[in-house]
């Protein structure tokens, strides 16, 4: 995957919202150097501040689901035919983001599905699994299993 910035949305106190952070401390603690990490709250104006300069960008948020820890990536790029993304795989406020523009050069959104957003809840070990995976899909050397298990 060539990514030159990742960005995750969460909330550290949340339950499974943190999904989006865990993605991008892991990917900042085991890239080289290469890529630009941002975590977000999601409010559009950052998310267009953290995106402008074109490349390669990785959206990682979590999004309610029927199936915990279950991996949604598309790219809602408009010049990418075929690609579209479904509204409900978005947030309103990354949806939002996403027509302000102006939009990098690719722009691939990674959702991943989560049922517990309860203030101060722990983050389910479904998701915290499924967050070491798409960390590890992004950087090289992410150990996901050891980051998984650190979490849960």
């Amino acid at each position: 995957m060539n990514t030159r910035c990742v960005i995750g949305i969460g909330c550290d106190d949340h339950g499974d919202q943190i999904a989006g952070l865990l993605v991008a401390r892991a990917v900042r603690a085991h890239d080289s150097g290469g890529m630009t990490v941002v975590e977000s709250s999601g409010a559009p104006e950052e998310l267009v501040h953290a995106w402008s300069g074109g490349g390669g960008v990785v959206v990682v948020e979590a999004m309610p689901g029927d199936r915990p820890g279950r991996v949604h990536r598309c790219r809602p790029h408009p010049r990418q035919i075929g690609f579209g993304c479904s509204s409900t795989l978005l947030s309103a406020r990354l949806r939002e983001a996403l027509a302000m523009g102006p939009l990098p050069d690719r722009v691939t959104v990674i959702t991943i599905e989560a049922t517990c957003f309860v203030h101060r809840a722990p983050v389910t070990p479904a998701v915290a699994q499924a967050a070491a995976d798409v960390a590890a899909s992004i950087a090289p050397g992410v150990d996901a299993a050891a980051l998984a298990g650190a979490r849960s």
